[in-house]
């Protein structure tokens, strides 16, 4: 049983982690948008959001669907992850706008 509650202590280690990290990345997308407002940093804010929301309504999720069974819990294993998919684009599209329209290649004289 010691073994398992370590594996409970690493997990809700990583998931604090984690959380913090989406926080961090959350946090930095809206003083982005609020100094230099843009499709981009719309893209970057929204993406972010997403993937906060996805990440803390992913454990209610779970914890409902786990209280119907092993195929439920993976069926919202894959929404959860198409969801994350998703997210995670917009957040990549938006950062692959701010690079080009901001670091444009200086021409040489």
């Amino acid at each position: 049983m010691d073994n398992i509650d370590n594996i409970q202590l690493q997990y809700a280690l990583a998931s604090l982690m984690n959380g913090v990290i989406h926080l961090i990345v959350l946090v930095a997308t809206i003083v982005l948008i609020t100094k230099k407002r843009s499709m981009a940093t719309l893209l970057l804010f929204i993406g972010s959001l997403l993937t906060s929301l996805g990440f803390i309504g992913g454990f209610i999720y779970n914890a409902i669907a786990a209280k119907d069974g092993a195929e439920a819990l993976l069926k919202a294993q894959v929404y959860l992850n198409f969801f994350s998919v998703f997210s995670f684009f917009l957040f990549g599209i938006g950062f692959l706008l701010l690079v080009l329209n901001n670091f444009k290649k200086k021409k040489l004289h």
